[in-house]
């Protein structure tokens, strides 16, 4: 009865589960400069047959990409090779998410074995999951993803810019000038 209302209760959609799960990353991943991207579109040089994301989080330098593939279902993760983390093989980020609702996790991780955990864990992919509580939801790491080396922040127009924005005016507000040798 309980499960039943909590699935009315809640809403399990990529927009709702955004606001935990940025929650999250400013939890685990505290900085003064970072910065958030809801569905960001990749620049021309990487679009092919690359799978959307649906949140980037810049944890203060371009080293620091988290990128994170939110679905409402386990099936959709394990098994949808169009968006879940078989679609992840050539995402542009140091970091790698899926996110997905604690309960579908795991009735999932019951019915099957473990086995989205464990393929997550050998691809190098890190879980979230997102659970009521109290009177919203909330997020938890379940799995932390292995860091890809590297400035990825080219495949992101939109952010590159945004974080270069962020940190020019930053660094001017201490009284340093900005040079751009670079033209980006």
């Amino acid at each position: 009865m309980s499960d039943q209302y909590d699935d009315e209760l809640y809403d399990f959609s990529v927009k709702s589960m955004t606001e935990p799960i940025e929650r999250l990353f400013e939890r685990e991943y505290p900085t003064e400069y970072g910065i958030f991207l809801s569905g960001a579109t990749l620049s021309e040089a990487y679009q092919g047959d690359a799978t959307p994301i649906d949140l980037l989080y810049l944890a203060g330098g371009p080293r620091s990409l988290h990128a994170v593939k939110l679905l409402s279902t386990y099936d959709s993760c394990l098994f949808d090779v169009n968006e879940g983390i078989h679609a992840l093989r050539g995402i542009q980020c140091n970091f790698c998410w899926i996110g997905l609702p604690l309960d579908e996790f795991r009735d999932g991780e019951a019915e099957y074995n473990g086995i989205l955990e464990k393929t997550c864990t050998d691809r190098g992919i890190g879980i979230i999951t997102v659970q009521p509580r109290g009177r919203g939801l909330s997020a938890k790491i379940i799995n932390a993803p292995e860091r890809d080396d590297g400035d990825h922040l080219d495949a992101y127009v939109a952010l590159r810019k945004r974080w270069r924005a962020t940190k020019d005016r930053n660094i001017s507000a201490d009284g340093f000038q900005v040079v751009d040798y670079y033209g980006r």
